[in-house]
């Protein structure tokens, strides 16, 4: 059980990370320790952030193992999180409308006619195409 959870969240954690990744790591725990700092008026993550930030300008490779677990965290997240929001896109904007045009008895497909009829509804377009048409196609 527990190796089955482990492989799982081992396929979000980045195998290596780069050292642009690293240093936008220790950048992302500056803006952190000072938003921590503006939002609940702690001076001492003022004093945290400066600190973070001379660590991420002078040896940035310190960030990789905090950077493992953010850039996985993100990873996992992101996952999540575009499958939750295109739900609720779907049941917010997409089902409504499309029960809205069955109640209004739209059909867009002319499945109704097709089900009814033996003929194809697919419409005959007898047109020869010539080399003018395709000039300026917008």
């Amino acid at each position: 059980m527990i190796n089955k959870i482990y492989n799982r969240i081992k396929g979000y954690i980045p195998r290596s990370i780069t050292p642009e990744q690293a240093k936008d790591t220790g950048m992302a725990m500056v803006l952190i320790s000072l938003l921590i700092a503006i939002a609940g008026n702690k001076q001492q993550f003022v004093s945290i952030a400066v600190l973070l930030l001379l660590v991420n300008m002078i040896r940035p490779v310190l960030y990789r193992p905090v950077a493992k677990i953010w850039l996985g965290l993100s990873h996992l997240l992101g996952t999540v999180m575009s499958k939750i929001i295109l739900t609720v896109i779907f049941f917010v904007l997409v089902l409504p409308v499309g029960v809205l045009r069955r109640v209004m008895g739209k059909d867009a497909l002319q499945l109704q006619e097709w089900k009814k009829g033996k003929n194809s509804v697919f419409k005959i377009r007898d047109y020869q195409f010539t080399s003018k048409d395709i000039e300026n196609p917008y």
